[in-house]
């Protein structure tokens, strides 16, 4: 047999030989990963293998997504910039102020699971709660996208230090100093 009848013979059995390996580890059969239903709560063991910011954010996504009955994954989709999440609010028959309402949630949900893992406790616990319920989602969205290295209370102190006034709520909208002393043990 000349080389010329030869090597496309060889060429032939390889990919026949490689369907038959693509076929014979289920590659026919090909199903997509099951999307995570965003109301279950994520077990303790998985939010402690995670930073703590990460596992904050994800938690938020999985609580805002649960509120909206819709996936974790096109949430985040929907909050990459303003003109997604309008399209997502418009898609959903919902207006833009409900999506936030929703990460707002999902921000306070994400604190409770923190919490039932024993990630935080505490000052920190209450702290991050009031973070969650009062800093504007935006600030807080912003916040646990840009901490990285430091997943530390110290680090989101460093962050709400650098955040412009102007951008927070008004004096009116804090807690009294009574609400406080209610907050400590």
């Amino acid at each position: 047999m000349s080389d010329a009848v030869r090597a496309p013979l060889i060429a032939i059995a390889a990919s026949v030989g490689l369907i038959a390996m693509y076929l014979a580890f289920g590659g026919a059969t090909y199903d997509p990963a099951e999307v995570a239903d965003p109301c279950d709560t994520r077990n303790a063991e998985t939010l402690q293998e995670r930073d703590l910011f990460e596992s904050i954010a994800l938690s938020s996504l999985d609580g805002a997504a649960c509120e909206l009955q819709v996936s974790r994954e096109e949430l985040t989709l929907a909050l990459a910039d303003e003109e997604a999440t309008e399209d997502f609010a418009e898609a959903h028959g919902i207006d833009s102020e409900t999506v936030e309402d929703a990460v707002q949630a999902g921000l306070v949900r994400s604190v409770d699971d923190a919490i039932a893992a024993g990630e935080i406790d505490g000052f920190e616990a209450e702290l991050l709660r009031e973070v969650a319920e009062r800093v504007p989602v935006g600030l807080a969205i912003d916040g646990l996208q840009s901490v990285s290295d430091d997943d530390s209370v110290q680090g989101l102190l460093a962050l709400l230090g650098s955040i412009d006034p102007d951008d927070l709520p008004s004096l009116d909208d804090l807690p009294s100093a009574e609400e406080l002393g209610e907050l400590l043990p």
